[in-house]
């Protein structure tokens, strides 16, 4: 156990070191390219979704309802 802490207090000074500032703007510029569009579509499916359930749920307590008062 003594070996790790040996270990982190040899290398400590590597834990303060920052990178260049090319590096962050590298670093970000190849997250940004990454990063895949968001998609509408999606999102409208979901609502679309939602109200046709609530509409076949409606329908069905409508059937329901008709054919309990007769």
């Amino acid at each position: 156990m003594s070996d790790l802490f040996d270990f982190f207090r040899e290398n400590e000074s590597k834990l303060h070191e920052r990178p260049s500032e090319q590096v962050w703007k590298n670093l970000e510029n190849r997250l940004r390219q990454n990063r895949r569009p968001r998609r509408r579509g999606i999102l409208f499916l979901q609502l679309g979704a939602v109200a046709l359930i609530i509409l076949l749920l409606l329908l069905v307590a409508a059937v329901v309802w008709y054919y309990a008062r007769r």
